[in-house]
């Protein structure tokens, strides 16, 4: 996973559209959002997981002209005895768009269509993505559940 991360940021450059999409196992900290590795030990902490703002931070590094972040993951954390990872603030560049696939402390649910699982957000984030619209309308759309 961590391979696949560094690959995918080291496509970025200055200028370029960066859209990050993940959807596995995850949780959000005190505003912080994390992706699980499906090796992660359990009970998994920080440290075992893959931190999404570090992510960003890297794109932000790497001067892109939009940031996409996409998170199709819980959000609700279960040990509130682990310490929260640091992270740099972030840079408020207004060129970052995050989409969730649930609301902070809630869990993202699945559906099965035909013989494919796939989560809520995916469903309806399939029928807006090619569209020809702002991003932030484009998931407005999802988010109400346009057809």
């Amino acid at each position: 996973m961590i391979t696949a991360v560094h690959q995918f940021l080291q496509l970025l450059d200055r200028g370029m559209y960066g859209l990050f999409y993940y959807a596995g196992h995850g949780y959000e900290r005190s505003g912080r959002n994390y992706m699980v590795p499906i090796d992660a030990p359990q009970p998994y902490r920080p440290e075992n997981c893959i931190s999404v703002q570090r992510i960003l931070q890297k794109m932000q590094e790497r001067r892109t002209a939009l940031n996409v972040v996409l998170l199709d993951t819980c959000r609700k954390w279960y040990n509130s005895d682990c310490a929260v990872s640091t992270v740099t603030p972030l840079k408020p560049l207004g060129n970052t768009v995050y989409g969730y696939a649930t609301s902070e402390n809630a869990e993202a649910y699945e559906v099965q269509d035909e013989e494919f699982s796939s989560g809520i957000f995916m469903t309806y984030l399939k029928k807006h993505i090619l569209k020809e619209k702002k991003v932030t309308h484009m998931l407005e759309d999802v988010l109400e559940g346009k057809s």
